[in-house]
């Protein structure tokens, strides 16, 4: 029979006082850190409405079937988001980290080469 050794490791932390954990109950929600997939049907929701964010980078991202995606990443004031529409990552892929931009969605139009329509985007940076 083998001997069974502790390997236990010894963690030190600084605990929240107990005024600030029975302020969790409390407390309301302010920013997800959850990255969203913002989808044509959310798009659609915010038609005509200035969305202003920083842009954080491009992303290969796996879909459900786990094909890599290419995606661009912001962070606005309650959430960050990623977006796949190649209309919207062609016009943020070479500003910097950081860059603060306004995005608008316009709606879709008809392709006139392919089948199929394209979302259309207003892209604005800030300062």
């Amino acid at each position: 029979m083998e001997d069974i050794k502790d390997h236990s490791t010894e963690v030190t932390f600084l605990m929240p006082s107990t005024d600030a954990l029975g302020a969790l109950a409390t407390m309301t929600p302010d920013f997800s850190l959850i990255l969203k997939y913002k989808k044509a049907d959310d798009w659609a929701l915010l038609k005509n409405q200035e969305v202003r964010a920083y842009y954080m980078g491009i992303k290969e991202i796996p879909n459900t079937d786990g094909e890599l995606v290419t995606c661009a990443i912001f962070v606005s004031s309650n959430e960050c988001f990623l977006a796949g529409s190649m209309v919207l990552i062609e016009a943020v892929r070479t500003l910097d980290k950081g860059t603060p931009v306004a995005i608008t969605y316009r709606g879709k139009s008809q392709n006139k080469k392919t089948e199929g329509e394209t979302m259309r985007f207003d892209v604005i940076t800030l300062r």
